[in-house]
Order: structure tokens, then C-alpha cells, then sequence
């Protein structure tokens, strides 16, 4: 041990083969400069070990947020797409049901009620619940529906297969410009009564039987005691029994004869300009047995594709609050 700033310690190494002497002094000043290094390592060490926890906290947590976020968004869009996919249905759903009850009115089957104001289906608007209940009870509605035609009821006034149920062109290539009731002449500028509907449609475009039948009159109607029918232009009719008659007018050509029996689905002629229209046109005209007289009824309780306003107020008055006015069959001339 040394005095003042000598040495403190000496180590000394003596190799057992003589070799040179090996020795290391450590003096005060050298200690002390040891203990500082040490206590200055020892606190980087604590330092170091109190900020990794801080650090990985801080990574979690911003790995947990981060992880939140984007289950949230994916809920978010989960959620969207349902509400889109309930929109879809519901709007689905209430044409069913609407069809549903039109079907069951065509073949005599009994028609529930509407059981209440539902509604159109709800908007892009409406709240989450309000959306639910509706297809609740809309699905009540349309299984009451279909409960009403399975369970039958009285018998259609013709068979199945001739009930004009489907649309003389196709709806894609159709649009209904005018419905049964009364609208506004584009001819006479006066309000009038509209016996049948009127499809707008590609010049050509194929007209087929909406129902199996026979045909009681093809051609054009010329005759003046007949004048009633020559704003159809050239016209073809078809019987489906019961007292059930189809009318198609405004044709360009006509395939068919009278007394010559069709299909459904049989091609008739062709959408024309013929007659009082002035774009190419088909008009479509049902007439419905009420008694032991036909009379025009709304086309769209049978051929269930067109459009039905106001259903409940139809379904009750079938035939409408148009007079008593309209072409008879028997002026037809049988040629």
C-alpha cells in the first residue's frame, strides 16, 4: 500500500518456468476513477432499464389503438354493406308481397289484408330499428301471402297456363307510358279513359302471347261502324277462355289468323306506330269476367310485372271508376 498518490495495490504474477515478472498498481486516483466509471455505468444501466418499460408501453399502446382502428373500420364497412343488403331486401320483399297479393286476386285465391300502413319500404335514411321492424313485419305479411295461395280458393276463370300473367314484350325493352284509368289525350289534349296500358318499345320489337288462347281477331280494323277500334290500329285478340280477352294494338305486322290456337310465349307480330300513337307503342288491354259481361280491368292485377299504383285501393275497385264506354268485342268484324 503506497502513501499520498502512490500506489495503492500491487498484483504481481510470477510464472512457475521463470518467465518475466508481471505486475499492476493501482493507485488512488486510479481507484476513484474506477468507482465513478462504475457508478456511472450502474446509472445508465437503471436509466436504460426505467425507459424500455416506458417505450414498450408507448408500442403497445399505439399497437393497440392502431389494431382498434382498423377493427373498427372493418366493422364500420361490415356494417354498411348489411344495411345496404336489408335496403335491398326490403325494397325486394315489398315487391313480392305486392305481387303476391295480385296473383292471389287473378286466380280467385283469398287476399290478406294489408294489415295496417306499413308502407312503402324504408329510405336510406331511416334508423336501424325502424329498417328491422319493417322487414319483420313485411315477412309476416308476405308468409300470410303465400299461405292465402297455397291454400287455393276459387277457381281462376281460366286455366293456369292461359291467364295472361306475362308481359306481351320484354321489360327490359318496355316502358309504361301510360296506366289504365283516365289520363290526358296527347291527341285530343282531353281527359279520357284509358281501358288498357301503353309500353313504349323499340320499333319491331317481337310481341308475344302473355297466355295460351285463341286468336278472335288479327288485322287492322277498317270498318267505320267499328271506328271505336281503329285508334288500335292493327290489332290482335286473343281469347283465354272464361271470359277472359287479351288486346294488343299498335302492332306493325301481325303473324297470327283468326281461330289459329297459341302458347304463351308465342310470338304474335311486332311493336308498331300504327293507329293513334305517335312513337312506336304496344297497347296492352285485359278484359276480366266481373259477371257474365267482360270489361276492361287493370292490366297490372294480372300481368304482375307492370307497375301497380295505390294496390290496396285497386284491389278493391279492379275495374276502376272508368265508364261503360268502352269498344265492344262484338263490333269486331269476323273475317
Amino acid at each position: 500500500m503506497g502513501v499520498g498518490g502512490g500506489p495503492l495495490w500491487e498484483v504481481q504474477w510470477h510464472s512457475g518456468s521463470g518467465g518475466r515478472l508481471r505486475r499492476v498498481t493501482l493507485t488512488r486516483r486510479g481507484l476513484r476513477n474506477v468507482i465513478i466509471g462504475l457508478a456511472a455505468a450502474t446509472l445508465l444501466m437503471l436509466g436504460i432499464m426505467g425507459i424500455i418499460p416506458l417505450g414498450l408501453r408507448g408500442l403497445l399502446q399505439r399497437f393497440s389503438v392502431d389494431s382498434a382502428r382498423r377493427e373498427n373500420e372493418t366493422l364500420r364497412a361490415d356494417g354498411e354493406r348489411l344495411r345496404e343488403a336489408a335496403l335491398t331486401l326490403a325494397r325486394r320483399t315489398h315487391v313480392l308481397a305486392q305481387r303476391g297479393r295480385r296473383l292471389a286476386w287473378a286466380v280467385g285465391a283469398p287476399i290478406p289484408a294489408a294489415g295496417g300502413p306499413l308502407g312503402r319500404p324504408p329510405g336510406p335514411d331511416a334508423g336501424d330499428g325502424e329498417l328491422l321492424g319493417w322487414l319483420s313485419e313485411s315477412g309476416t305479411r308476405l308468409e300470410r301471402v303465400g299461405g292465402g295461395l297455397a291454400g287455393g280458393g276459387a277457381a281462376a276463370p281460366c286455366p293456369l297456363t292461359s291467364l295472361p300473367s306475362a308481359l306481351p314484350v320484354k321489360q327490359e325493352r318496355a316502358v309504361q307510358v301510360a296506366q289504365f284509368g283516365f289520363h290526358t289525350s296527347p291527341f285530343t289534349g282531353r281527359e279520357e279513359a284509358h281501358y288498357g296500358t301503353t309500353l313504349a318499345a323499340p320499333l319491331g320489337e317481337p310481341v308475344i302471347a302473355p297466355g295460351a288462347g285463341r286468336v278472335v281477331f288479327a288485322g287492322a280494323v277498317r270498318e267505320r261502324k267499328a271506328n271505336e277500334w281503329t285508334r288500335l290500329g292493327a290489332v290482335v285478340v286473343l281469347e283465354h277462355g272464361g271470359g277472359v280477352f287479351t288486346i294488343l294494338g299498335h302492332l306493325r305486322d301481325v303473324l297470327v289468323k283468326r281461330g289459329q290456337s297459341v302458347t304463351r310465349g308465342q310470338r304474335l307480330g311486332s311493336v308498331g306506330q300504327t293507329g293513334w300513337t305517335r312513337v312506336p307503342a304496344l297497347y296492352f288491354e285485359i278484359r276480366w269476367p266481373p259477371g257474365d259481361i267482360s270489361r276492361p280491368v287493370d292490366p297490372a292485377l294480372v300481368a304482375i310485372a307492370l307497375t301497380a299504383d295505390d294496390l290496396d285501393s285497386r284491389l278493391a275497385k279492379p275495374f276502376g271508376d272508368l265508364p261503360g264506354g268502352f269498344s265492344l268485342l262484338a263490333h269486331l268484324p269476323r273475317r
